[in-house]
């Protein structure tokens, strides 16, 4: 008679089980200080204990700040928590846009897969270049897993070896973006502008780059150009740029004919020579606290370089989960990133973001994550404790329940995953935000007015 293997899947299901079972009972704070998510299998089947509404309370907040005077929030709008010693959290970034200067006023907009593939931030971008003027995506990667996916800019490219700041200890070498690339032998990469408004034609590119020794000679061509221009980067220890301008660049291509290992590049910057500028730096996966691994002579270099007036930060998702209650070490995390990039660009407003409304099954319906609200808290007492600028997105979706809403929406607003944007939900999204920073400001000058 044959031997009986069926007992053996048993055993292996029985202790996969086991295993995950035990999982439960890692110490918070080991799975807080390694950015890692509890896992609890048995959570869609044990009883909510706590209310939704109670988890606000576990970060004492002070009352949000009084509006500047005869100017209160409008019914309906979602206004910024002003938490800066002076009340004067965005004040730079709007005296950029107020100046008269030729300068861009460029900002940052740091997320993880929230904003991926340019939704939410495509959109802020569009509503400020409608206003104030400016063209281009400005900052793209040299080689992208959603390049085919991105709608802002039509991205190819071939022979990149990249590295991430999540994947790699090399910290000291990542770019602002949080990524470093190396061209091999023969790499070369395109950017097409698409039609779309502002996004057709621009009239610069910048190569942002590190050689710290050797030579690198790259060539490039603007649209679709039968013959290309050859020309030598010059050694820089430093992050450096160089800067292509023309009347109207729709098309432009760099190849990159040598494999000088030496040579990091850190990104190109399709803009114009001035109006907005709106970089996208999401990182999937990423909880925030990674950006106080990147350099702070990098960092400090490439602000010299772009001059940065705003920095929005938009994270969470990827800590939160569906019934943890604390985010205590998180929040510490945050607060000294927050410090971090504030030493780094210090003449930068910051803006942080909230998370927005997640959903998950309960009884067979999707409602609001019950770690949401504690999330929302833990991001607000961050911006408290560091003076900076607090916007509740969660709030602006529409509160408890606003996922599920998304994603019935017709068209839909938002995917079945019921946690990330789509881009007509990125669309609606970035209205409102631009008309909450509208209204912000509309209060900044009549403050500078008196």
């Amino acid at each position: 008679m044959g031997k009986n293997y069926i007992k053996y899947p048993l055993y292996i299901i029985s202790l996969v089980i086991g295993f995950l079972l035990l999982l439960q009972f890692i110490p918070q704070a080991v799975t807080d200080n390694l950015n890692l998510r509890r896992i609890d299998i048995l959570s869609d089947i044990r009883e909510d204990t706590a209310a939704i509404a109670d988890f606000s309370l576990l970060v004492n907040l002070p009352p949000p700040p009084p509006p500047v005077q005869d100017i209160p929030c409008p019914l309906g709008m979602v206004c910024f928590d002003d938490y800066s010693e002076h009340k004067n959290g965005l004040d730079n970034f709007f005296k950029a846009l107020n100046s008269k200067s030729k300068t861009p006023v460029r900002v940052a907009f740091f997320g993880d897969s929230y904003i991926e593939g340019d939704i939410f931030c495509a959109d802020l971008r569009n509503n400020l270049q409608n206003k104030y003027g400016g063209k281009g995506i400005g900052l793209a990667p040299l080689s992208s897993q959603i390049s085919s996916f991105r709608k802002t800019v039509k991205h190819s490219f071939s022979g990149w070896s990249s590295q991430c700041i999540i994947d790699t200890k090399e910290h000291a070498k990542m770019g602002i973006s949080g990524y470093c690339f190396h061209p091999n032998k023969g790499a070369w990469v395109k950017y097409s502008g698409v039609k779309m408004p502002h996004l057709e034609y621009v009239e610069q590119a910048y190569l942002l780059y590190r050689l710290p020794e050797g030579n690198a000679s790259i060539s490039y061509r603007i649209n679709d150009a039968k013959e290309s221009a050859t020309v030598e980067l010059k050694p820089s220890s430093k992050v450096a740029v160089y800067k292509i301008t023309a009347d109207s660049i729709g098309t432009i291509q760099f190849d990159f004919p040598s494999d000088n290992r030496s040579l990091s590049v850190f990104g190109i910057s399709l803009q114009n020579k001035s109006g907005v500028i709106v970089d996208n730096f999401s990182l999937r996966g990423s909880p925030g606290t990674t950006l106080k691994l990147l350099s702070e002579d990098m960092l400090k270099q490439t602000d010299s370089l772009l001059s940065y007036n705003l920095i929005i930060l938009q994270y969470g998702l990827n800590v939160m989960s569906a019934n943890r209650k604390n985010y205590s070490s998180y929040q510490k995390g945050m607060q000294e990133t927050v410090e971090y990039l504030k030493k780094c660009f210090p003449k930068s407003s910051i803006l942080l973001l909230s998370v927005g409304d997640r959903s998950m099954r309960k009884d067979g319906d999707y409602v609001t994550m019950p770690g949401v609200p504690a999330m929302v808290s833990c991001q607000q007492a961050v911006c408290v404790e560091t003076g900076i600028v607090f916007w509740n997105l969660f709030e602006a979706m529409g509160g408890n329940g606003s996922m599920v809403e998304m994603v019935k929406a017709t068209p839909p607003r938002a995917n079945k995953d019921y946690t990330h944007l789509n881009f007509e939900g990125g669309k609606y999204l970035g209205e409102i935000l631009f008309k909450s920073i509208m209204f912000e400001k509309k209060r900044y000058d009549k403050k500078t007015k008196n």
